[in-house]
C-alpha cells in the first residue's frame, strides 16, 4: 500500500467513525484502571495468586461491559492453562586443579535453579568458557566450534559481541542471540550438563538486584514432558564471582572479554570443576490469559484479526525493600493493561465496527519468560494464519506529553509506514529505538508473535518531553531502571501525568484502525520475515 494512502487512512478517512474512538482515549479512564490494577489489594498480580485472579476477573468484566464478545470458544473471556511453579535451593562450588575451593553465596554471588523435573539434582563437570554461547550460521559465527561440551558446564557472557564482531552482529542493537533464553536453549541442544551466565549491569541493562527479584524466588515454566532432557543446573554469576572463577583458572577476566569478541574465539577448558546441587519443590498452578473479541463487519475480512495485547502480571510479594514487600508493577505493566482496556473501549464505541476483527488480549506470566504470549501463539484462539498484526503495549507514558513516540518492530514490515502516518497525525515524530542495546523487542509479548510469523508494532511512549530540557526523559528512565524496575518502588503516584499515555493510546488506535480496515495485510519487508 502506498505511504500516501496509508497516511489518509491513519488520519481518519472514516471521519466521524474514528473520531469517536479517539475521543474515548482519555486520561481519567487510564488512571482508574492503573489505580485498581496496581493497588496493594492485588498484591502484585503474580500468576497463580489471588491478586492475579482478581486482575483477570476485573479485565474480563471490563471486556464484557464494553460489549466485547468472549474470546475463548464464544463462552469465556479466560484462556486458562497450567504452569509448573518451582522453588529451588541451590549450592554451587568451583574447585581448581590445585584444590582451591570457591563457593559463592546464594543471592550474593549467584542465583541458580534446575530445569529438571527431579526433586534433587546434582551436576559435576569441568567448566568450559564458551564466550557468548552463540552459534549463528546465518552470521557465520560459532562460539562452540567443534568442541564437545556434552556433560560439561558452560560459562558464557550475556548479550552478544556487538560492534566487536567484524560487523557480523548489529552493533549496539542487541540481537536475539544475546537473549538468555536463546543461550540456555543452545547449551541444552549441545548436551551441556549445566549453563551459567555472567551478569554485568552494562551487558544486562539492569543491576544484580533485578536478577534477585526476578530469578531468585519461585520460578514458573511450562509443564514438562517426561521425554525432555533439560539442563541439570541453570543460573547467573555476578561480576565479582565470575572474576574469582577466572582467577582460579589462571585467566584474566578482561582478557576473556576481549577474546570472546573475535570470530576466531574457541571454547576454553578451564580445568576448574563445578559441583552444583539443587533441591526443588514444585506445584501446579492455573493461570489465564484474558481475551475479548470485537467481530469484524466485512464478511470478506472478518475472519482476519488484529491482536492488541499487554501483560497484566507482575512479581507479587517478595523481599521487602524499605519495609515494602508488594511489587505492584504500576508502570510494568498495570499502565499498559490500562491502555489495552481504554483501546478496547475506544473500538467498542465505534458507530461502525472495523472490517477485520480485533482481539484484545491481556497476557499472564510475561515476567516469567513470555509464557502467556508463548502459550497463546502455540494455542491461538484465532488461527495465526489469519492474524494480520500484533500491537503490544508494555509501559505507558506517565510523565507527561512528548514530542516523539517509539514503535519497535514495525521497521521489519509495512507497519512502519502505517506507524509513521499515525504518529504524524498526532503531531509526533516517530523515533527509533532509544536503548537498542537492551533488546526490548525481545522482552515483551510481541516477540512471541514475531517468532510465530506475525508482523508486530510494540507501541512505546516517547522520551522527548515538551517543556523539559533535552535528556530529561532519558534520565527519568535511567532512574526508573536503577531504582524501580522489578522493585516495590514501581507503584502508583497521584501526580502521574497521563498526557503521554493518551498520545500512546491514540497512535496505537490509529495503527490498529488502519490495519483493521485496510484492503491489504501488513507484509514483512524482504529479508525480514520470521527468522527469530
Amino acid at each position: 500500500m502506498a505511504v500516501a494512502a496509508v497516511a489518509v487512512m491513519a488520519t481518519g478517512c472514516a471521519g466521524d467513525n474514528s473520531a469517536v474512538g479517539l475521543g474515548a482515549t482519555g486520561a481519567d479512564a487510564i488512571d482508574a484502571h492503573v489505580r485498581f490494577l496496581s493497588s496493594d489489594d492485588l498484591e502484585g498480580r503474580a500468576p497463580g495468586t489471588r491478586g492475579s485472579e482478581l486482575a483477570a476477573l476485573y479485565i474480563a468484566t471490563q471486556f464484557e461491559q464494553m460489549g466485547l464478545t468472549p474470546g475463548v470458544g464464544d463462552s469465556s473471556y479466560l484462556q486458562r492453562f497450567g504452569l509448573e511453579s518451582v522453588r529451588s535451593q541451590a549450592r554451587l562450588s568451583f574447585r581448581a586443579k590445585g584444590g582451591a575451593l570457591y563457593s559463592p553465596q546464594p543471592g550474593d554471588g549467584f542465583v541458580g535453579w534446575s530445569a529438571d523435573t527431579l526433586e534433587s539434582s546434582r551436576v559435576d563437570g569441568e567448566l568450559v568458557f564458551v564466550g557468548y554461547g552463540i552459534s549463528a550460521p546465518d552470521l557465520g559465527w560459532d562460539d562452540y566450534k567443534d568442541v564437545d561440551v556434552g556433560g560439561r558446564v558452560v560459562l558464557m557472557l550475556s548479550n552478544d559481541p556487538g560492534q566487536g564482531a567484524s560487523g557480523r552482529f548489529r552493533g549496539d542493537t542487541l540481537t536475539y542471540y544475546g537473549q538468555p533464553t536463546y543461550k540456555l536453549e543452545e547449551a541444552t541442544r549441545r548436551g551441556a550438563a549445566a549453563a551459567v551466565l555472567i551478569h554485568t549491569p552494562e551487558s544486562a541493562g539492569y543491576g544484580w538486584h533485578v536478577i534477585l527479584s526476578s530469578q531468585a524466588g519461585e520460578r514458573l515454566r511450562y509443564e514438562r514432558g517426561a521425554s525432555e532432557q533439560p539442563l541439570g543446573f541453570e543460573g547467573w554469576l555476578n561480576l565479582e564471582a565470575a572474576e574469582q572463577v577466572a582467577s582460579m583458572a589462571g585467566l584474566d577476566f578482561s582478557t576473556l572479554l576481549e577474546t570472546a569478541r573475535s570470530e576466531e574465539f574457541r571454547p576454553i577448558a578451564t580445568g576448574v570443576n563445578v559441583t552444583a546441587t539443587v533441591r526443588s519443590s514444585r506445584r501446579r498452578i492455573e493461570v489465564a490469559n484474558v481475551a475479548g473479541l470485537l467481530p469484524g463487519s466485512d464478511p470478506r475480512l472478518a475472519d482476519e484479526v488484529v491482536v492488541f495485547s499487554a501483560h497484566y502480571d507482575h512479581l507479587g510479594i517478595g523481599p521487602a525493600v524499605d519495609g515494602d514487600s508488594i511489587y505492584n508493577g504500576t508502570y510494568d505493566n498495570a499502565s499498559g493493561t490500562a491502555l489495552l482496556l481504554v483501546l478496547g473501549e475506544a473500538f467498542a464505541q465505534l458507530p461502525q465496527r472495523p472490517a477485520r476483527s480485533i482481539l484484545f488480549l491481556a497476557l499472564t506470566a510475561e515476567e516469567a519468560g513470555l509464557l502467556g504470549s508463548g502459550y497463546y501463539t502455540d494455542n491461538p484462539l484465532l488461527p495465526l494464519s489469519r492474524t494480520v498484526a500484533n500491537l503490544n503495549i508494555d509501559g505507558a507514558g506517565v510523565w507527561g506529553r512528548t514530542e516523539d513516540i517509539v514503535v519497535l518492530g514495525a521497521e521489519y514490515s509495512s507497519l512502519e509506514s502505517i506507524a509513521a502516518a499515525a504518529a504524524a497525525a498526532e503531531d509526533l515524530r516517530l523515533a527509533g529505538d532509544r536503548a537498542p542495546e537492551l533488546g526490548f523487542i525481545f522482552r515483551s509479548g510481541q516477540f512471541s508473535f514475531m517468532r510465530a510469523g506475525v508482523p508486530v508494532a510494540f507501541v512505546q511512549h516517547g522520551l522527548d518531553y515538551r517543556g523539559r530540557l533535552p535528556g530529561w526523559g532519558k534520565q527519568v528512565m535511567e532512574r526508573y531502571n536503577s531504582g524501580q524496575y522489578h522493585q516495590p518502588g514501581d507503584e502508583y503516584r497521584p501526580d502521574f501525568d497521563y498526557a503521554g499515555a493518551v498520545q500512546q493510546a491514540r497512535v496505537a488506535f490509529r495503527i490498529g484502525f488502519t490495519v483493521a480496515n485496510g484492503p491489504d495485510r501488513p507484509m514483512w519487508k524482504e529479508g525480514d520475515g520470521p527468522r527469530w
